[in-house]
């Protein structure tokens, strides 16, 4: 899919990149039981920008992952993470780094954006709004429930989402955001929230362990972990992750300047090009997505992302996109939620 010789020159120039998102990946799986799939496209979106929902019932651990995700990375204190108060000063950057709100259908644009100050209203200075410690403010956003928000608030998340910029009252305001996630207990069944759910590139499904069938030693890990992960968590344990938001801003950054001067580009004549254009095909065919033009080339950014995860993982040093990169797609990206048709795509196609 991509050139060669530009794909391996991206990697090389960013490993140590690639190897703190993998640190944080298995710090993360040794925490939560049989959440891999939810990690690895955690990790995916974290590389690619893109945004990611995780779905699934309540008390599949989607908020606790996204904490512990962001602990990690030092945008919330161990004391938050436990339950504890939160000791940081009022001016402390990292207060900004990070927002998270459940959004309910009641949920105001104010309560995202801030809410304007009637101090400096009575003063003369008209509309101004108090944004500390607002979404517009963070590099990682979490939004639980967000199909549930209002109108108002889906408008305004779509521009937030799409060019990462917040629009107030004609003023059109850049954020700093890097990654957003967001949590749903199921996909939106209104087809009026389609163009919000489109732009959610990364789809990952969680599931209560027991749903997957009663066995004893999956009861077993799962007490092990999950009562070690809400009682004692080993915060002391941390992988090495200085920077890492800065070092991924700085890879997205390489990754389109490289693009623009050509050194990083689409190869045509690349061999899973074929096994692409059967996948499209595919999940058309049993209604596994409708795969917008958005959609298909937004997904090039997902293949190079886990391309380039997997490498760094298995120690490659020489790399070019494999036919296996692109089950990113079928794993992480379908519109409908459908077991057999993502069991007969990955079969038609040899994904494993």
């Amino acid at each position: 899919m991509f050139e060669k010789d530009g794909l391996n020159t991206l990697y090389r120039g960013h490993r140590k990149t690639l190897t703190k998102v993998n640190a944080v990946a298995s710090a993360l799986n040794l925490r939560f039981y049989k959440m891999e799939d939810a990690i690895e496209c955690l990790m995916i979106a974290t590389m690619s920008g893109e945004a990611m929902v995780m779905i699934g019932p309540p008390g599949t651990a989607k908020s606790r992952l996204m904490r512990s995700f962001c602990n990690l990375l030092d945008l919330i204190p161990d004391t938050a993470l436990i339950g504890g108060e939160d000791k940081r000063a009022e001016d402390d950057p990292s207060h900004e780094a990070y927002f998270e709100y459940l959004l309910t259908q009641f949920t105001e644009p104010s309560e995202l954006f801030g809410f304007y100050d009637l101090a400096a209203l009575s003063k003369g200075m008209g509309l101004v709004r108090d944004d500390r410690n607002m979404m517009h403010k963070a590099q990682v956003v979490f939004l639980d429930e967000v199909f549930n928000a209002s109108s108002a608030i889906l408008n305004s998340l779509l521009t937030f989402m799409n060019e990462r910029k917040f629009h107030d009252r004609g003023k059109v305001i850049s954020t700093p955001l890097r990654l957003l996630v967001s949590a749903t207990n199921h996909p939106p069944q209104d087809p009026t929230l389609g163009a919000v759910y489109d732009r959610f590139l990364l789809r990952c499904r969680v599931v209560n362990v027991a749903n997957e069938g009663v066995d004893q030693d999956d009861l077993v890990q799962l007490l092990q972990t999950g009562w070690k992960e809400t009682h004692a968590a080993e915060l002391d344990k941390k992988p090495d992750c200085a920077g890492l938001l800065e070092d991924l801003k700085r890879f997205q950054e390489d990754v389109d300047a490289r693009t623009k001067s050509g050194s990083l580009r689409i190869d045509p004549a690349h061999p899973v090009f074929a096994t692409f254009t059967q996948m499209v095909s595919t999940m058309l065919k049993y209604e596994l997505s409708d795969m917008s033009n958005r959609r298909i080339v937004k997904l090039a950014g997902l293949v190079l992302s886990l391309r380039l995860l997997r490498a760094d993982r298995d120690g490659e040093s020489d790399i070019e996109i494999q036919t296996r990169d692109l089950d990113v797609v079928s794993r992480f990206s379908l519109d409908r939620e459908d077991a057999s048709g993502q069991k007969r795509l990955n079969e038609e196609l040899k994904l494993g």
